[in-house]
């Protein structure tokens, strides 16, 4: 991966201090083409993590790996200390991925209520609406939203599970500044 990664500190709600993320010599290839190649990355709780670079550097490779969507092909991943599936079946982990297809005939909040309720220890629906910029749009129905409205809503998935560590890839693409 010819990626950096930038760091900053801070509080993150339920954070024991110990090692939220963690790969050990983390390959990922497609054929030929070596997308990610001999991944060593901390990330302690607490910590924000900024993954920059080119586009196919193995950004978005890394995250799909981190969230066990895909295997390494050598190395391992985990997460608070297990792997990434176990971690996200407990509901410890949200993500906002690149893209999603909008659910049709449900409106954001029926949405984001129906999510909130899979979690053990969701947060409130309408603190996710609000922190997702979406209050407004509670009542519309998902696929009527714009293209940014949309990602907003992605957003709101992400945090309806009130996670342990949020994973947001191109968190700003389709948003107004």
């Amino acid at each position: 991966m010819e990626a950096a990664a930038t760091r900053t500190t801070g509080p993150v709600s339920g954070a024991d201090g110990g090692t939220a993320v963690a790969f050990r010599g983390v390959t990922r290839s497609y054929g030929a083409v070596r997308a990610v190649q001999g991944l060593d990355l901390d990330i302690a709780a607490g910590e924000t993590v900024a993954l920059l670079g080119r586009n196919g550097a193995g950004k978005s490779t890394t995250l799909s790996m981190l969230l066990g969507l895909l295997p390494p092909s050598t190395g391992t991943v985990r997460l608070f200390g297990g792997t990434p599936e176990s971690a996200v079946r407990a509901g410890r982990v949200g993500a906002m991925l690149q893209d999603g297809k909008a659910v049709p005939r449900v409106t954001v909040r029926e949405l984001i209520t129906f999510v909130a309720a899979t979690y053990p220890a969701p947060m409130d629906v309408d603190e996710a609406l609000e922190l997702a910029g979406l209050a407004e749009f509670a009542g519309r129905r998902v696929d009527r939203l714009s293209g940014g409205q949309a990602q907003r809503v992605r957003f709101a998935v992400a945090l309806a599970g009130n996670p342990e560590l949020l994973v947001l890839d191109e968190p700003t693409a389709a948003l107004d500044v």
